[in-house]
């Protein structure tokens, strides 16, 4: 599968693929295929926000080898700015949708982080609704990064065709481009808070929340002492970025 240029969009600083989800979904393979390593990321505002301020965050987007934009806020801030996003790939959507996939042609899965009960509770969870997966291993997020020696020589000697990290960021950015050549696994992709949802401690929004751009408020009602503080930042920081790249559009 060769990406053009029109499957290619820079936004606030960060090199985007405007890919649907199913293409997207057929590029994954297309790396299952290859058998060499790749990471696949999902940056919603937030985390366009904190590229925007952590230089090795940015640096670890920008070559990535499929990187989509998560939520209908920033599908919306791309097109309001000239950008030709055809859809937002959220990383819950993605991994849910290719866990279907994956179920049917028996690809190899890892799963990795969250605490011990979530990730356990998310496993189950996911062979009950897909008999037929090949879940070949899975770890809690919660071990010493300096000394991975050990969750790293598993996850290569499993040889899964996709590890899915579910940490927060820029934990499982740092640890999947530390690691991406050691691990050897086609298809690294981080997945945020997805092993939650799976296991049933959060819910996903419903679509028309998330058309609406609302997305992150219902995550918040679920979380209000977490999340408050962090949302108020990084969306304020969000709109004056947007508002930077606005301006930035007229100028041209």
């Amino acid at each position: 599968m060769v990406l053009s240029e029109a499957d290619r969009f820079e936004f606030i600083g960060l090199n985007f693929h405007n890919l649907s989800l199913v293409r997207a979904i057929d590029l994954l393979e297309h790396f299952i295929q290859s058998g060499s390593p790749h990471m696949v990321f999902t940056p919603t505002a937030e985390l366009i926000v904190w590229a925007n301020e952590n230089q090795r965050l940015k640096d670890i987007y920008n070559c990535t080898d499929l990187l989509t934009a998560d939520g209908f806020v920033v599908h919306y801030a791309a097109r309001l700015c000239g950008k030709p996003i055809n859809e937002p790939v959220s990383a819950v959507r993605l991994m849910f949708k290719f866990l279907e996939v994956a179920s049917k042609k028996e690809y190899r899965l890892y799963l990795l982080g969250a605490k011990e009960d979530i990730v356990n509770k998310a496993v189950d969870n996911i062979k009950a609704n897909y008999p037929a997966i090949n879940i070949v291993g899975w770890h809690n997020g919660y071990f010493d990064f300096n000394n991975d020696a050990k969750i790293i020589s598993d996850i290569r000697e499993k040889k899964p065709d996709v590890l899915f990290v579910a940490m927060s960021s820029p934990l499982k950015e740092n640890f999947i481009s530390k690691n991406l050549e050691a691990m050897g696994v086609p298809v690294c992709m981080g997945v945020g808070g997805s092993f939650d949802i799976i296991a049933g401690k959060y819910h996903l929004a419903p679509m028309w929340i998330s058309k609406i751009g609302l997305e992150w408020l219902y995550r918040l009602i679920q979380e209000p002492k977490r999340l408050w503080r962090r949302y108020l930042v990084t969306n304020t920081k969000f709109l004056c970025l947007l508002t930077k790249e606005l301006l930035k559009k007229r100028e041209d």
